[in-house]
């Protein structure tokens, strides 16, 4: 199986700044992924999509070589990473590189952890989807959700939910934006895609505030204890 795995760290964040190189115990926080994608060995090429050459020199230092830097204009915050992982796959498409599935994983997810990408391979060679998303059960339940009005009263979506049980109550999932994949005809055939769930077995969070920051790190701490 020919994979291709990209791991998006683009140089600017707003609300963590630097996040993708910050100093998470005592490593850039992108080490934990390449260090897990690596000793994963389910890939044929590892690319970090950044605009930094100063990411690149780091990457370097854990064996990745980026073979070319993102566009700016592929580089903001209203840039959708699906756009990056087809810039990505183009690029080296014009190489004569072609991969049977392509994959990414978040520059910023320490939590994942060497046996979540085997697992979630052997998934997504099962599935009939072509692309598949690591998700987390919502929890609470999505059901007991509320609304917030103008003048700070909180007002139940579902009222009669809200009574209920969450035992009793239909499980609901989100991404959580660590990892997945795509089949190669997302990418070289345009097919239209549909998506798979992989269920992770511990709690990953997407980080996009300090406070995602600092719980991660807490998590991290408690898994490694």
């Amino acid at each position: 199986m020919n994979r291709l795995l990209i791991i998006p760290a683009r140089a600017g964040s707003k609300r963590v700044k630097k996040k993708n190189i910050k100093i998470f115990y005592g490593k850039p926080v992108i080490y934990y992924s390449i260090y897990t994608a690596l000793k994963s060995k389910l890939f044929s090429k590892i690319h970090v999509s950044t605009d930094s050459m100063r990411i690149c020199n780091l990457v370097r230092k854990y064996s990745i070589k980026t073979d070319f830097l993102r566009q700016k204009k592929l580089a903001d915050d209203n840039t959708k990473l699906l756009d990056v992982y087809r810039y990505v796959v183009q690029k080296y498409a014009k190489n004569n590189l072609k991969f049977d599935e392509i994959w990414f994983l978040s520059a910023c997810s320490p939590m994942v952890q060497v046996d979540d990408l085997i697992k979630s391979a052997k998934f997504f060679k099962k599935n009939k989807n072509n692309s598949f998303l690591s998700i987390n059960e919502c929890s609470p339940p999505i059901q007991w959700s509320m609304k917030l009005t103008a003048n700070n009263r909180l007002i139940p979506i579902s009222p009669k939910l809200r009574k209920v049980r969450s035992q009793n109550l239909k499980k609901n999932y989100i991404d959580n934006g660590a990892f997945g994949a795509y089949k190669s005809e997302v990418f070289y055939n345009k097919k239209k895609i549909s998506y798979a769930g992989y269920i992770t077995t511990k709690k990953i969070i997407d980080i996009d505030s300090q406070f995602d920051w600092d719980l991660t790190k807490l998590l991290f701490k408690i898994k490694k204890n």
